[in-house]
């Protein structure tokens, strides 16, 4: 286990990923998030901006990207691979994730999701509270499954996508690239690139 991390993002997202990293028995987790002088009430160390944590990398044994929003999550990743930078992936201790599943780096499975045998779940994913993944689904890289969505078999939900709160979707459906779902989706259609799905 690696015992010091430095995570990227202080937002609300950040304190839910700050209590995983805690669970996961870190010994040392610092934040660093440029806005660091407006936030208030956050539970854990805001250490510095990243200009500031550009200075310290060597500092940490590892790191991990706290930010909701896919692109930016993208980016900073991306500079930190640059660096040769540890990046980790932090899962939820009450999550139930199959052992015949494949998890790339990253991610963070947060409470109560489940991601069943077969799944593939890439680069920087987010797989937020309570989601289910069930088998054979595909997450590609930097996507975002929003708290309580239900994937049902075989579903593909492209690069940089974000299903909203409560998305279902039926079995064996292709979601594209850069799409959004509303809150409550029900997705019976195959979903093209770029699209933004309203109810």
């Amino acid at each position: 286990m690696n015992k010091k991390l430095a995570i990227i993002g202080a937002g609300g997202h950040g304190k839910v990923v700050g209590e995983i990293a805690h669970l996961n028995n870190y010994e040392s987790i610092d934040f660093y998030d440029d806005n660091e002088n407006e936030i208030n009430q956050f539970p854990f160390t805001i250490s510095g901006n990243i200009n500031f944590l550009k200075k310290h990398l060597n500092d940490y044994d590892a790191f991990f990207v706290a930010i909701g929003e896919n692109k930016i999550r993208f980016k900073i990743i991306e500079w930190l691979r640059e660096k040769k930078m540890n990046i980790v992936s932090l899962t939820h201790p009450r999550s139930t994730i199959s052992k015949f599943s494949t998890l790339g780096n990253g991610i963070c499975v947060m409470a109560n999701a489940v991601i069943n045998t077969g799944a593939v779940i890439k680069d920087g994913v987010i797989i937020n509270t309570s989601a289910s993944i069930d088998h054979d689904c595909v997450i590609e890289d930097f996507a975002h499954i929003s708290p309580n969505c239900s994937l049902s078999g075989s579903v593909k939900i492209g690069k940089f996508s974000h299903l909203g709160t409560g998305t279902s979707v039926h079995p064996g459906i292709n979601i594209g690239k850069n799409v959004k779902t509303a809150v409550g989706s029900k997705v019976f259609k195959n979903i093209l690139d770029d699209t933004v799905q309203k109810n």
